[in-house]
């Protein structure tokens, strides 16, 4: 059935035309264009705008902490005057002559704090516990009380150890009391004579939020460091309505003391909570604002967006058959243009249409008709190349033979007139050149390439002035059957004669050649050949591309270029002193790896 209907699609698609086709599919692509590009605009804007709301919103929250809970001050303020006060330290510090002297002291004290209570009206109760007046009893009006009814409450061990201390609900001796601040009260050789505390109620401390310049939608509540909500600010706006932070949230949001925002799901509706840093009654601002009120601007500009996105759609859809024909014009002329190359016209050319696509098209068109008149071009100038090859081939065999039979000549007559040493050389240099022809071939065996090394060496021992020794250590046998590039030895050789040949003539240069298979771990094994000389050595900051002979740079080169960008050699100093130069080669044992290898290289 499936393939039916795959059939059926071919079918009507082969029957369609293709303005038809690029119609349908310019609109579609343009409609999923429009919506992608609505669709992130909105979600760019709303995010932006959610953003820079709740940075808003957190820095007056922070404000309004600031200025919420500056009643601390009043509070502080108002205790340091009491402390202070003249009169009550030497109320408190002179002892009582009688009881009635202690009746009249307590008194006194009562009035001036029932005086400070009603100038101070943001506090709610001003109270001094005192063991001075134990021995009289006490009265309804009095503010004046002993230590012990203050003994038992949690903060009281706290205080005992601290100047002042700020106490909560809950660990205040007052049930009316919301907040409250307990003080020392020094005698002048500083010691304890009493503890002031001063109280606030919930009224007091909400009505320092009445003249903050706050928006107070959704909810606001002061909430302690434990997750505790104190209070609600706005209340009376959001009267009945129930907490929307839980318990576990607020608990673990209040483990931090920075500020911040975050968005928060509850039943199905998204909320933006802001919470304050604590003040320094470890007291913070939270408040929960439903992103609907928030982003409400925002999804109004969403649906004119979107508007303005199907407008833009029906225009577009308009103006695609004026478009769509354009379109097709050029592609006629393209095809009668292929029609030409096809019949091998390659005088054909595409023209420039007025869009990208065209443009790349057509150069990309005009390129491959130009390419291929350069490759037939290069067809018979390669054809013509190998014919000259295979002259010059037939010419150069001939050369060669001509060499070999002058040395030989010159090597005769040397002998003639006893010039052994002349006769040697001439020796010597005729190997040299012949192993260095081989024929044509590009590899020899190592046994082919160390015999030509020492027939270079054997000439340049009695070309020098100092002596040379040379050593050669091979590790198994069988490798001197193995291929090589040839002539790759006598550069090494040469440059260590040249540039490591001793400053006194006396001294010798000894040149140790070692080659061996490696076999490392995770890489196929490779032949290496280590040369190593006593000479001076490499400057410090020498490097291959500093190398001014050409010989080195062209062995390593054409290594690159037989086996691969793997191999090739390398120039240190030895640790004994001199020059250490490492060839590193692919194994090849037979024609047939010679052969691939060669095969591949062409390829």
């Amino acid at each position: 059935m499936r393939t039916i209907d795959f059939s059926l699609r071919q079918s009507i698609l082969r029957r369609s035309k293709l303005s038809t086709l690029m119609v349908a599919c310019f609109v579609l692509l343009n409609l999923l264009f429009l919506l992608v590009i609505i669709w992130l605009s909105y979600r760019s804007f709303s995010d932006v705008t959610f953003s820079e709301i709740s940075k808003a919103r957190l820095a007056l929250l922070n404000e309004s902490t600031n200025r919420g809970f500056d009643f601390m001050t009043d509070m502080t303020n108002t205790a340091y005057s009491v402390v202070s006060n003249k009169d009550v330290k030497e109320m408190l510090e002179a002892g009582a002559i009688s009881k009635y002297d202690m009746l009249v002291k307590r008194r006194a004290i009562s009035d001036l704090l029932h005086h400070t209570l009603v100038v101070n009206s943001g506090i709610s109760s001003i109270e001094i516990y005192t063991d001075k007046f134990n021995d009289v009893p006490y009265s309804s009006t009095d503010l004046v009380f002993p230590v012990s009814k203050i003994a038992d409450q949690n903060w009281f061990s706290a205080l005992e150890k601290a100047d002042a201390i700020w106490i909560p609900e809950e660990e205040n001796a007052s049930s009316k009391s919301l907040i409250g601040y307990a003080q020392h009260m020094f005698d002048s050789k500083g010691r304890t004579m009493g503890y002031l505390i001063i109280s606030m109620s919930q009224q007091d401390v909400l009505r320092n939020f009445a003249d903050v310049p706050m928006v107070l939608e959704g909810q606001v509540l002061v909430v302690d460091t434990a997750g505790n909500i104190i209070v609600k600010v706005n209340d009376s706006q959001v009267k009945g309505e129930e907490v929307i932070l839980d318990a576990e949230w607020l608990g673990d949001r209040s483990k931090t003391l920075s500020d911040g925002y975050e968005l928060l799901r509850r039943d199905d509706q998204s909320y933006l909570v802001v919470f304050s840093k604590p003040s320094s009654v470890q007291w913070r601002l939270v408040q929960t604002i439903p992103t609907r009120t928030l982003l409400k601007a925002t999804y109004q500009a969403g649906w004119y967006v979107l508007g303005i996105g199907i407008l833009s759609l029906l225009l577009s859809a308009i103006l695609t058959y004026w478009f769509v024909k354009s379109i097709i014009k050029p592609l006629r002329r393209l095809m009668a243009e292929m029609k030409r190359l096809e019949r091998g016209d390659f005088h054909a050319k595409a023209t420039s249409a007025f869009t990208e696509e065209y443009v790349q098209l057509s150069y990309s068109f005009n390129h491959m008709v130009s390419r291929l008149k350069e490759s037939m071009d290069d067809v018979k100038t390669e054809s013509k190349a190998k014919r000259d090859a295979q002259t010059s081939l037939l010419e150069a065999q001939i050369k060669p033979h001509f060499l070999y039979n002058t040395l030989d000549m010159i090597h005769w007559r040397a002998l003639d007139y006893k010039a052994e040493d002349i006769s040697f050389m001439i020796t010597q240099l005729g190997k040299l050149l012949r192993i260095g022809l081989s024929g044509g071939k590009l590899f020899i065996r190592v046994r082919d390439e160390l015999e030509h090394a020492r027939c270079y060496l054997s000439i340049q021992k009695e070309r020098m002035t100092f002596p040379i020794a040379y050593t050669e250590q091979i590790m198994d046998p069988q490798i001197r059957g193995y291929y090589i590039p040839k002539i790759i030895l006598q550069p090494l050789i040469e440059n260590a004669v040249i540039h490591g040949s001793p400053a006194d003539s006396s001294s010798e240069l000894a040149l140790a050649l070692d080659i061996r298979e490696q076999h490392v771990p995770g890489q196929a094994p490779y032949l290496e050949i280590s040369l190593t000389d006593n000479g001076r050595g490499l400057p410090e900051d020498w490097h291959m591309d500093k190398a001014t002979g050409i010989g080195i740079r062209n062995v390593h080169t054409r290594l690159q270029l037989y086996c691969g960008p793997w191999y090739g050699l390398q120039l240190a100093n030895s640790e004994q002193g001199g020059v250490k130069v490492t060839v590193k080669l692919p194994i090849i044992e037979t024609e047939a790896q010679l052969k691939r290898l060669l095969d591949g290289e062409k390829g």
